[in-house]
């Protein structure tokens, strides 16, 4: 009569196959029905109410608009310290105010900015939405580097030229050398020019994982400052995608919450 065989246990070998990686391009929502009730609701309520507030704080910036039109124009050299804080002090006020009416009533900031000597550039991650300007408000408005597009937008964009923004084209072949010679020369400008924040990744991504820097702030070699941003929310109506929802669409879910965190 044979012997009964004797039978190992192999130990469990690696899988072949590589995890999964999450595609940062791609944004969906998930709203119960509850959800969708209470967006309904907000819509013929607080809707109104605060496009209403939007419209009073867009009439206040006007004034702002048109200074900045005709004297914060491209220039090789910084505004005076005077004029910046006057300016960086009132475009704060009002994009509180406006944060405020969209319905970003809770604002948590963890840490201490670094001074500008200290530290010339804030970078900035992960950028997921255009909502991601928050934090050049409660910064108190130092430059930031943005697509020259922007400064063609009613409103927007002559609040931006009053920050003195390092503009990037796309169109130009050129703008990159330029972009980086420009960055460069206010990140080691010793505190003549104000810091300057940059969003490295370039664009926005659902904010699951980063995507690889541009190297743009890293290339003067000096201290920067490392800001991580991020919305706490039950539901998402902030992240902005490549493969997702509307810019117009994501603002009506942001205002139609009772609130959104940040």
């Amino acid at each position: 009569m044979a012997g009964s065989a004797r039978v190992f246990a192999l130990p469990r070998q690696n899988s072949l196959y590589p995890p999964p990686v999450p595609n940062p391009f791609v944004h969906e929502f998930n709203f119960t029905l509850r959800d969708k009730a209470k967006i309904a609701l907000a819509s013929v309520t607080l809707l109104p109410v605060r496009l209403l507030c939007i419209g009073v704080i867009l009439l206040l910036s006007l004034p702002v608009s048109i200074l900045g039109s005709f004297y914060c124009q491209e220039s090789s050299e910084p505004i005076a310290q005077w004029k910046r804080s006057v300016i960086q002090y009132v475009l704060t006020c009002l994009g509180r105010a406006f944060l405020f009416c969209i319905g970003f009533i809770q604002i948590k900031v963890k840490g201490k900015r670094a001074k500008t000597t200290d530290a010339p550039v804030l970078v900035v991650a992960p950028h997921t939405s255009f909502y991601d300007g928050i934090v050049n408000i409660v910064a108190g408005m130092p430059s930031i580097v943005s697509r020259s597009e922007n400064v063609h937008v009613p409103f927007f964009g002559s609040c931006l030229r009053c920050i003195q923004p390092v503009l990037v084209s796309r169109l130009d072949p050129d703008s990159k050398k330029k972009t980086v010679e420009e960055i460069t020369k206010r990140a080691t400008s010793q505190g003549k020019w104000p810091q300057l924040l940059i969003f490295p990744e370039g664009t926005c991504t659902n904010g699951t994982c980063l995507i690889t820097f541009k190297s743009g702030a890293f290339i003067p070699g000096v201290p920067v400052q490392p800001v991580v941003i991020r919305y706490p929310n039950r539901i998402d109506t902030v992240t902005w995608t490549w493969q997702g929802h509307s810019l117009r669409k994501l603002f009506f879910l942001t205002v139609c919450q009772l609130s959104t965190k940040a």
